[in-house]
């Protein structure tokens, strides 16, 4: 059955592939990428297979164009079947995005929250429907200090990465279980380390160590979207929900990321941040 999807981070890596993917089956997409040349060569890539491609141009590590996107997505496809959220980056500097906000905060956790529950609307208008979440093993061995959440007190790039990917697995369950009266569910997964562009956003030696680890350890672009790929479409997950998969099999993620009470904590520090900063209201939740 044809189904309407959004990937964000569509333009490389796993994005990239999954939008091919999905394409093979007539599936209506709906690409977001900040680079607007490279948006434009993947929907021209996938149009002449004949597939239904929309585009938009964000930047996704605003909230405030997060927002506006998520409306403007609303409006013109009332009903979506699948998120895949799958936007994110490593910063091994401590960088602010222009509102102001830490980078890896901003991109890795306020991007899948602020979209989601902006398409909550048109997800639920499709009966049901799939929120996929790209988080990584990388959640394992840290937990979250809410003393210093935005790294403003002490930074680490890699420590960063870290619990934002934790908040991902955070948001997962919290949105699952809030949702679980509704035919939304709501997953998320470890795609590999992958050798795509991540982290080449980077200078100096990160960039330089990371490349290498990725040249000798990293696994294909095509081998680290088969967990994207069968989140999004396979039946056997149809009425899973609230789960961390690795290599397509659900698996325990870390015990910190079972804390109920850091996972609401976040959510509720997420939720004042995003209504004080903002003043953002979320149709329909």
């Amino acid at each position: 059955m044809k189904k309407t999807i959004v990937i964000t981070g569509a333009t490389d890596g796993i994005g990239r592939v999954c939008a091919h993917s999905f394409a093979k089956n007539q599936n209506e997409l709906i690409l977001v990428g900040r680079n607007s040349d490279k948006l434009a060569a993947l929907v021209y890539s996938l149009q002449v297979t004949g597939a239904t491609v929309h585009s938009y141009v964000a930047d996704l590590s605003s909230a405030k164009e997060t927002f506006l996107l998520s409306e403007t997505i609303r409006k013109n496809h009332p009903k979506i079947d699948v998120l895949l959220n799958n936007a994110g980056a490593y910063f091994d500097q401590y960088s602010l995005t222009k509102e102001g906000l830490e980078s890896t905060f901003a991109l890795n956790h306020l991007n899948y929250f602020v979209l989601s529950l902006g398409l909550l609307p048109s997800l639920k208008k499709a009966g049901e429907s799939r929120i996929v979440n790209v988080a990584s093993r990388a959640h394992m061995g840290v937990s979250l200090d809410f003393d210093n959440l935005l790294g403003e007190k002490e930074y680490s790039g890699w420590k960063q990465y870290q619990r934002s990917k934790l908040m991902n697995i955070y948001f997962t369950y919290e949105l699952a279980e809030r949702l679980n009266q509704t035919k939304i569910t709501v997953n998320c997964l470890h795609p590999g380390f992958v050798k795509t562009k991540f982290g080449q956003n980077n200078e100096g030696l990160a960039k330089i160590l990371l490349t290498f680890a990725q040249n000798i350890f990293a696994i294909s672009e095509d081998k680290g979207a088969e967990t994207s790929i069968f989140l999004v479409t396979d039946p056997s997950v149809s009425s899973v929900s609230g789960k961390y998969f690795v290599k397509k099999k659900m698996e325990k993620s870390s015990e910190p990321s079972y804390d109920l009470t850091a996972r609401r904590k976040l959510w509720t520090y997420t939720e004042d941040l995003l209504k004080s900063k903002y003043n953002f209201k979320f149709p329909g939740f």
